[in-house]
């Protein structure tokens, strides 16, 4: 039987803390880099997204099957974006220094990854859409889509969506209170996402800025936790 003398115990635990402290900024800087890509990615991916004539589910199929290439072009960033988002966004709660809103940072960083990154997995469906459209009847493909959203149990999936909005106003709330960023951020949040809903479907290019504009504070808090690795470093 072996035993560790106080000393040496000491020694391993203090280089394992050490080791723990090294690995933490490459973290930092990945979520920052995530953050700040992640909005340009579903910006891109709303500029390129075909546009439709109308709101109606024959108008979205027959939009998807117009261009094929921009079209899995579209999903793929929109889907990146969500994505990275998603994933990023749970390094914020990091940037708290104390109980002063940590809560509420907390509750917002987890619904807003489950928002997210449930988003990105519904991206899946313009690729059935696309290929539905080309190989059938218009109309026929549209049906087949109707008919996937009326499915009973497809709610629990793409009913957290909501969650992707709540989640960061949580979130953003949470970083006002811990004095991290400003209250009006919340603002800009919430004015970019219904400038996107209330814009025609047949401007995309419009919805990508709206976008962007809503998405600010995500890159200002990848910005934060980019410096916050920097300092940790030096």
């Amino acid at each position: 039987m072996t035993l560790d003398t106080p000393s040496s115990t000491g020694l391993r635990v203090h280089a394992t803390a050490g080791d723990r402290t090294a690995g933490t900024p490459w973290m930092t800087y990945a979520a920052g880099a995530v953050l700040v890509l992640g909005p340009l990615l579903w910006a891109a991916g709303m500029w390129t997204s075909p546009p439709a004539s109308g709101t109606s589910d024959l108008d979205y199929v027959r939009s998807l099957g117009r261009d094929l290439t921009m079209t899995q072009v579209s999903a793929l960033l929109l889907h990146y974006g969500n994505l990275l988002i998603g994933l990023g966004l749970l390094a914020a709660p990091s940037l708290v220094r104390g109980p002063r809103g940590r809560g509420l940072t907390v509750v917002g960083s987890l619904l807003a990854a489950l928002g997210f990154t449930n988003v990105s997995g519904t991206l899946l469906s313009d690729w059935w859409n696309a290929s539905a459209v080309t190989h059938l009847p218009a109309a026929t493909a549209a049906e087949v889509f109707a008919g996937f959203k009326d499915s009973s149990l497809l709610w629990p999936w793409d009913g957290t969506e909501m969650l992707s909005l709540l989640g960061p106003v949580l979130l953003l709330a949470g970083l006002a209170r811990a004095g991290v960023l400003g209250w009006w951020t919340i603002a800009v949040l919430v004015a970019g996402v219904l400038g996107m809903m209330f814009i025609p479907w047949d401007l995309p290019h419009l919805s990508a800025v709206a976008i962007l504009v809503a998405f600010t504070p995500f890159v200002m808090i990848g910005l934060r936790l980019l410096r916050r690795g920097w300092l940790s470093r030096s």
